[in-house]
């Protein structure tokens, strides 16, 4: 079968209305405008207009897949955004935390024991407590020395960055 012979039986499958009907009826509408467009695929000005209004629908086309992709960066933005702040309530911190905060700036680190004697609790416990619960929401980390754990900001704060020399001992 050549190509001649496959173009005749596709005009033929086109003529036949009835098949194309059976088919579908939004197919038999399309292939009148099939019909059409071999009548005058001839035409160098038709391919021409054709192509020309093929590129227009693309472009548009581009243009609102542009606007999606926009919308959905946004989107993605957003929930990333809301995923890495669990929760607003948690960044304003009680005074007491905000006191052991102040005195971890000044010293650079601390201990329970210091937070004991500082804040004046009974025992390190109640020290040892606060600043684990400051270690898990992330405000802090700790550092085991010897026997003592030692908790500092997982960051230094621009207070603490000092450009002199280190202190001695």
């Amino acid at each position: 079968m050549t190509n001649h012979d496959s173009s005749i039986d596709a005009q033929r499958l086109l003529n036949d209305l009835n098949a194309v009907k059976r088919i579908s009826p939004e197919f038999s509408d399309m292939s009148v405008d099939i019909q059409e467009i071999m009548k005058e695929s001839s035409n160098p000005a038709f391919l021409a207009a054709l192509l020309y209004k093929l590129t227009k629908e693309r472009e548009e086309t581009n243009k609102i897949l542009a606007r999606l992709d926009q919308k959905f960066a946004k989107i993605q933005e957003l929930l990333l955004s809301n995923s890495s702040t669990p929760n607003k309530k948690e960044e304003i911190l009680s005074e007491p935390d905000q006191h052991i905060m102040q005195l971890i700036d000044e010293a650079g680190m601390v201990s329970a024991t210091d937070i004991q004697l500082r804040l004046a609790y009974k025992k390190s416990n109640a020290a040892s407590q606060r600043l684990n619960k400051l270690v898990r929401e992330g405000h802090l980390k700790s550092v085991r020395s010897g026997k003592k754990v030692l908790f500092m900001r997982p960051t230094p704060t621009p207070s603490m960055v000092k450009t002199d020399s280190p202190a001695s001992p």
